[in-house]
């Protein structure tokens, strides 16, 4: 992929900002769409763009100037909360967003596009007691890139991450906690970190993990095909707590709303995720080949040690 260029749309998100360096350090040219200008290591030759994507006939243009050989689609409103919030706003975002962008590269027949999709998401008739806006959001996004990519025939594939974790501006779990972590370190702290359950069973992996796989999926992936990107390891939440708890140098105050004692999750084995059960509304999701030689760097004790690096840096 060296010299080649790249479109990466929400290039300011935790993933976008580890996007565009991890792909300009392979040597690729890369172009960051962005609402707002961003903060890049200056030593990396990375071309910003501002553009709404709810601006189609701006990004039509930009799109056909950069000309990119590849696009990592990555922008959207990825918080359930907020969806509840402004439905409208994830509908329009997650997939009126995403259907712009493929008209934006329909005129580029080379261009292969990564339209990054979730786990949670689930169609609108489906019975789950996790039904949000965001689920339906994402549901709908991976339709419309399915949809193009037979209507147009247009290199288009899907990738479904798990809980990506890592250093930098995330509004994940781990980076709330390592944010608490880093605020208890210095006196900071007014009550103690909740919980939903300790038998909340995630897969969580390093957001520069999941970049590689997505570089991956760009160059071998196949039309029309979603791709699961995870370590393939689920943890409970305590373990999550007590990793943090292991690395802080004082006592972490927690709490938890559900204090069911730990079990097993519902899955037969720990290696398996449940969550990435193939719904039958839902495009099936299949493993990075072991052939392209894709596997997690970055244990989880690593993930944490560098969370909590960014976090007690912020407070210098």
């Amino acid at each position: 992929m060296k010299d080649a260029s790249i479109v990466v749309t929400g290039a300011s998100g935790f993933t976008g900002l580890h996007a565009c360096q991890t792909l300009a350090a392979l040597g690729m040219k890369v172009t960051a769409f962005v609402r707002r200008r961003a903060s890049f290591d200056q030593a990396l030759a990375i071309n910003q763009i501002e553009v709404d994507l709810l601006k189609p006939k701006a990004l039509h243009h930009f799109m056909q100037q950069v000309s990119p050989q590849y696009v990592l689609h990555l922008a959207g409103m990825n918080a359930v909360q907020q969806s509840w919030r402004a439905p409208a706003d994830a509908m329009h975002i997650n997939m009126l967003g995403t259907v712009h962008v493929l008209e934006a590269v329909r005129e580029l027949p080379d261009t292969r596009v990564l339209v990054i999709t979730s786990k949670l998401k689930s169609a609108p008739t489906a019975s789950s007691s996790n039904l949000h806006p965001y689920a339906i959001s994402k549901w709908f996004q991976e339709q419309a890139a399915l949809a193009w990519s037979q209507l147009y025939q247009m290199n288009i594939m899907m990738a479904e991450p798990s809980n990506l974790i890592g250093p930098g501006p995330s509004t994940g779990i781990c980076a709330l906690l390592g944010n608490y972590t880093a605020r208890c370190e210095h006196g900071e702290h007014d009550q103690p970190f909740t919980f939903s359950s300790r038998a909340d069973w995630r897969d969580y992996l390093d957001v520069r993990d999941a970049v590689a796989a997505y570089a991956h999926i760009l160059q071998r992936g196949a039309r029309g095909r979603s791709y699961q990107v995870e370590s393939g390891q689920v943890r409970s939440l305590q373990e999550v707590s007590e990793a943090f708890q292991k690395m802080a140098t004082t006592s972490i105050p927690y709490q938890w709303k559900d204090t069911t004692p730990l079990a097993e999750p519902l899955s037969a084995s720990k290696d398996v995720d449940s969550s990435s059960k193939l719904n039958k509304d839902q495009q099936e999701v299949l493993p990075l080949p072991e052939s392209w030689g894709w596997k997690p760097k970055y244990s989880f004790t690593e993930s944490v040690a560098d969370i909590l690096k960014y976090y007690r840096q912020l407070r210098r």
